[in-house]
């Protein structure tokens, strides 16, 4: 028959003996039964605090997450953070109670003010104390192993852990979903607006190592970046792709930048692709990239659509041109018209004019 125990008192008696086996002993019942005797057990926190703070002794830890207890019954959050920091190993990042809960959250909350107030210094920044690291560090590789993606990314962020960050997409089931949703809410939490370029950064570089990259959240990516070259020379490359559908989401990438970007970086955008490496004996009219579209907006299937008679001029005298360098000339003289807005106005109007 269990025996119930109805108060600390023996226990914390056997703290004052000298026999370390006693205080080990002590010790882990007073741990097992804090829920119920912390009111008890707060009496003689000097005590153990005194253990904790004996080098000889070698269960510091242990006591100092007793203390650690005592001060969260107590509410005393700052003194139960300072010493669960010296509990080691022995505080469970794993367990399910309200202590481990609120001293994790506690844990996160003063990592990732150190850390913002750091990058905001112009001075040498402190070294955050490596036991509190370490708990959430601990905490960020429980939640990745666990397959709570999300809210690791949410801690990184918070955290300005960036190596975490990135661990947490690429390990996650879905990456392009998982980038997608670090994108949203880089736009929608992160405030600072170095730190949401670096976050940005790192979104690319992810991107970029996928064997199917995501361009249209790249070159979104690179727009709030504010980097024109980026863009265009992911455009570049889709233009001159002999892929008919990746021309097209080149296509469709200038339309979005369009709708969410102001007129001057489209026009970067724009001066930034590279001419065609054989000139055609007749030049494309810049007109005559507004028929390459349907009348929503949508670029066709075909990828070569009808132009204006001054394009098959231009396709008749380029026969002795590099077949390649035609078409990426076709496309180009479309993709400029989408960028400068002139075929969208077209579209427009087109769609205004069949509706009177």
């Amino acid at each position: 028959m269990a025996t119930t125990v109805s108060s600390a008192g023996g226990l914390l008696a056997m703290l004052n003996e000298s026999h370390p086996l006693l205080k080990l002993h002590a010790l882990s019942n007073l741990n097992a039964f804090v829920d119920h005797f912390w009111p008890e057990i707060s009496t003689s926190v000097p005590i153990i605090e005194s253990l904790y703070e004996d080098e000889e002794f070698d269960q510091r830890q242990l006591a100092a997450l007793l203390v650690s207890k005592v001060f969260f019954y107590l509410g005393e959050l700052n003194d139960s953070l300072s010493y669960v920091l010296g509990a080691g190993l022995l505080f469970d990042v794993s367990e399910d109670s309200d202590y481990v809960h609120t001293l994790l959250a506690k844990a996160i909350d003063e990592y990732a003010s150190f850390k913002s107030k750091a990058a905001e210094s112009s001075g040498e920044a402190a070294k955050v104390d490596p036991r509190l690291e370490a708990i959430v560090e601990s905490m960020l590789d429980k939640c990745i192993m666990d397959g709570r993606y999300q809210q690791a990314i949410g801690m990184a962020l918070e955290c300005r852990r960036l190596d975490k960050l990135e661990e947490a997409i690429t390990k996650s089931d879905n990456v392009h979903a998982t980038l997608s949703y670090c994108i949203n809410i880089s736009h929608s939490f992160v405030n600072r607006r170095e730190y949401r370029h670096e976050v940005l950064h790192l979104l690319v570089r992810v991107h970029q190592k996928l064997l199917s990259p995501d361009y249209l959240s790249i070159c979104q990516c690179l727009m709030f970046l504010d980097e024109p070259d980026g863009v265009a020379s992911i455009l570049e490359k889709l233009l001159r792709s002999e892929n008919k559908d990746e021309a097209l989401l080149a296509f469709q990438i200038a339309f979005d930048l369009v709708e969410n970007e102001h007129q001057a970086y489209l026009l970067n955008v724009r001066d930034r692709l590279s001419k065609p490496k054989s000139q055609p004996s007749e030049a494309v009219q810049p007109g005559s990239a507004v028929q390459d579209t349907d009348q929503n907006g949508n670029a066709t299937a075909s990828g070569d659509v009808q132009m204006s008679d001054g394009t098959q001029a231009f396709n008749a005298n380029a026969h002795e041109d590099d077949p390649k360098e035609v078409t990426y000339a076709e496309r180009l003289t479309k993709i400029k018209g989408i960028l400068s807005g002139e075929t969208s106005i077209h579209l427009t109007l087109q769609f205004l004019y069949s509706h009177n």
